[in-house]
């Protein structure tokens, strides 16, 4: 890619995923990513409760660092699903 100096730039971003099943109704999944443009790591991990039919919860953790594993931020967030059925 070429800059808004004109010079050439490469940028890399790498990826690994993991899943795995505990059971039929309960999952965990992890994402981790690096890229050299913003000099940082990623990592996003979830894990999703299939309750009922089409509802489920998620507990979610993400954290990022930069190219020293220093912390640069980091959340722990949650999130409910429910299907009415009518």
């Amino acid at each position: 890619l070429e800059t808004e100096t004109g010079k050439n730039t490469e940028f890399i971003l790498i990826g690994a995923k993991a899943e795995l099943a505990f059971t039929k109704s309960i999952f965990f999944s992890t994402f981790v990513q690096y890229n050299t443009q913003a000099e940082n790591t990623n990592v996003y991990s979830r894990l999703q409760w299939r309750y009922r039919p089409m509802s489920d919860f998620f507990l979610v953790y993400s954290d990022n660092y930069d190219n020293l594993f220093h912390n640069r931020n980091r959340t722990l967030s949650f999130k409910l699903v429910y299907w009415f059925n009518t």
